[in-house]
């Protein structure tokens, strides 16, 4: 039920990501200047790369500490299907705002703030769900092994992946069947949807409508089987624990308490975090400060990979353009629609994670049993620079070849060259966000996870503002040496950030936890021996 539910969210953030564009251009009776296409795809980078990851910090935290996951999974759905009912109420406003000519262009802004606004419910509901889900699907693993665990993940990524593919495939399966249908070439989209706008109100409400059904009969598995899922317990505050545990850290006097017990006779001078303990006189349980030293650490780790998803999602910006760029002058298509084409890199790097996944969990994994965890998400981040190196070495042959330095003309070879890094980024996904998810799981605190799993997507999101602007970077630019500079910049920053985390990897220590039953044995050991020595 959880996957079921993962592939339907999936499939409606797919279905946004797709039909953004199409849904604000759908009444322009005029077509898109370059100006306008600027625009509106960087709209649709910063809704696909973005808005969602904000909301996903905020999301894991409310879920562990105030609602519980299961409820923060059904308002998630709930958030979904308003957004998109706002979207299929913006496309009715749409088609009837013509009757009133004379306040056409006031309707015109009441029914684009409809839809932004059920674009930023949309993001807030994707982000909410996909924060809460990862906890709280394991939450059903009770008593599960580590590889079972393990798998959750992989299968998780999965059904996430599966979701997206659906939500494009059927919405490019319409988009072509709508077009022969009418015998219209894709070139002349733009002008047939402004002759027939009929048609294109039918077509532009179908996806959101189709979206909001699918998501009513996910309300209705998790209302129908609430009672198959296990609910986990709220939590005490991470934030206020992490924040009292540091404040105090930071005003104690480091030095040896006075009252020295036998164990600790001859023992170095304790950490400033060490001494907020209760065996060291401090104020806070010894699990509790372990927990804010796990957060510290993984936080660390987190830190380390901001470089490389920096430079992740600015390949995924330059690529992604770039094959639809090529395609456009293979096909001697009109370069206003280069966004309306089908996202080729994203489509092609969703479909091989597909493929990648099954292999890397059943083969991998179990063939190579000492492969730790950090030490996948290290190979993961090597092949990210592989990846990069190749793109480099694509562009810049071409620009050996040729005397000029403006932008040539893209082969269909060069363009089979560039899967071969598809391919590479798509492995490096598995390997490192998968294993990153995984990470988190197994070395964060159990009131923490949905906090640290959302920190993140959150960094995730926030390399993403920076990359997407590079959209205009792009177009702007005329010449291969430009390209190839940017590849091989953003090759460097991905060899710096795996630097780092190999740095952050090597000083990292494992969660150490005590039981009650050991603490407390190691307890009584000690004031026997602590009133023998007095005796």
């Amino acid at each position: 039920l959880v996957f079921v539910l993962n592939v339907i969210v999936s499939y409606a953030f797919g279905a946004a990501i797709t039909g953004i564009v199409n849904i604000f251009t759908i009444e322009k009776d005029v077509p898109l200047n370059a100006t306008e296409v600027h625009v509106l795809t960087f709209m649709r980078l910063l809704f696909q790369y973005c808005i969602s990851r904000m909301f996903y910090p905020v999301a894991g935290f409310i879920a562990d500490v105030y609602i519980g996951r299961c409820k923060m999974v059904k308002i998630s759905l709930v958030l979904l299907a308003v957004g998109y009912t706002m979207l299929v109420v913006a496309f009715i406003l749409g088609g009837q705002k013509r009757v009133f000519e004379q306040s056409e262009a006031k309707a015109a802004i009441c029914v684009d703030l409809v839809r932004m606004v059920a674009f930023l419910i949309i993001s807030a509901g994707g982000g909410a769900f996909e924060a809460t889900i990862i906890p709280f699907g394991v939450d059903q693993l009770q008593g599960a092994s580590s590889a079972e665990i393990s798998s959750y993940f992989y299968f998780f990524y999965f059904s996430r992946n599966l979701g997206m593919v659906l939500g494009v495939a059927i919405y490019s399966i319409v988009l072509y069947a709508s077009l022969k249908m009418n015998s219209i070439e894709f070139e002349n989209y733009l002008q047939f949807i402004s002759d027939n706008p009929h048609i294109n109100e039918l077509y532009g409400v179908f996806q959101p409508l189709v979206t909001l059904i699918i998501l009513t009969v996910g309300i209705i598995l998790i209302i129908c089987f609430h009672h198959w899922f296990f609910k986990n317990t709220l939590w005490e505050n991470p934030v206020k624990l992490i924040a009292k545990i540091l404040c105090y850290t930071a005003t104690v006097k480091r030095h040896l308490p006075v009252r020295n017990r036998a164990f600790r006779y001859g023992e170095e001078r304790k950490r400033r975090i060490e001494l907020a303990k209760i065996t060291y006189d401090g104020k806070f349980p010894d699990e509790k400060v372990e927990d804010v030293k796990a957060f510290c650490r993984i936080f660390l780790i987190l830190l380390s990979l901001i470089p490389t998803l920096f430079s992740m999602n600015a390949f995924d910006v330059l690529l992604s353009q770039e094959a639809n760029q090529t395609l456009t002058q293979l096909y001697n298509s009109s370069s206003l629609e280069i966004d309306l084409y089908p996202n080729t890199y994203w489509g092609v790097n969703v479909t091989a994670i597909l493929f990648i996944l099954p292999v890397v969990n059943f083969l991998v994994i179990p063939s190579l049993p000492k492969l730790t965890i950090r030490a996948r998400i290290g190979i993961g981040l090597v092949l990210y620079c592989i990846a990069g190196l190749c793109v480099v070495v694509i562009h810049a042959v071409p620009l050996a070849q040729h005397t000029t330095h403006q932008r040539s003309e893209v082969s269909g070879i060069q363009l089979a060259f560039l899967l071969i890094p598809v391919l590479i980024i798509a492995l490096a996904e598995v390997l490192t966000t998968v294993s990153v998810l995984e990470f988190i799981y197994a070395q964060s605190p159990e009131s923490m996870k949905g906090l640290l799993s959302g920190l993140f997507y959150f960094f995730l999101g926030l390399t993403s503002i920076p990359s997407s602007a590079l959209l205009y970077i792009y177009r702007e630019s005329r010449e291969n040496r430009i390209l190839v500079r940017f590849h091989a910049g953003f090759t460097v920053i991905m060899v710096v950030g795996t630097v780092l985390y190999v740095v952050a990897a090597v000083l990292h220590r494992n969660r150490q936890r005590h039981d009650e039953d050991s603490l407390q044995q190691r307890l009584i050991i000690e004031n026997q021996l602590h009133s023998t020595i007095s005796a």
